[in-house]
């Protein structure tokens, strides 16, 4: 029987038309987002009985870490949000303990060329684990500054929506 392939009826979505949210308002100026990753650690397993095979489990997912990214401003966001963190660390231990409000969903909505949302991704309970402030300055550089920001996060889930894609 010969392999037939199907040809698309629709572009894929570019990798430069997105927004990222966060307390539902849009981050202004994030010019890039690293990819998102989860990965299941495997656990060999031999039963007894079974010596001549191994069996492959399923055991802890892990959600990799997210960057992102965008030119250096008077904006104190990311700063702010990082010292929420240092935040909690110091207060271990005490009654303030409790103080558990550096974690945030994320949204990270999708667009295509036509400026239609395509797809919303979540990320759940995001946090930030480091934050580069300033790049290496060179003065005889053309370059943006670029601050960066690294986010922890407990898992992503992915929101297709149809805009008019047909199945054949």
């Amino acid at each position: 029987m010969p392999f037939t392939a199907r040809m698309l009826e629709y572009d894929p979505y570019r990798n430069f038309k997105f927004l990222i949210k966060w307390d539902n308002e849009v981050v202004a100026a994030v010019s890039k987002i690293s990819a998102l990753s989860k990965s299941i650690e495997v656990k060999a397993w031999r039963s007894g009985g079974m010596n001549n095979s191994v069996l492959q489990l399923p055991m802890t997912t892990k959600y990799e870490p997210i960057t992102v990214e965008r030119g250096v401003t008077a904006d104190p966001t990311f700063v702010k949000w990082m010292n929420k963190v240092n935040t909690y660390q110091a207060v271990g231990g005490t009654p303030a303990e409790h103080f558990h409000d550096f974690r945030k969903d994320l949204q990270i909505e999708v667009y295509s060329l036509a400026n239609e949302k395509v797809m919303v991704v979540t990320i759940y309970n995001a946090w930030p684990s480091k934050l580069i402030l300033l790049p290496d300055m060179d003065a005889n550089a053309n370059e943006v500054a670029i601050e960066t920001l690294e986010l922890q996060n407990e898992g992503f889930e992915v929101e297709r929506i149809d805009v008019g894609y047909k199945e054949r």
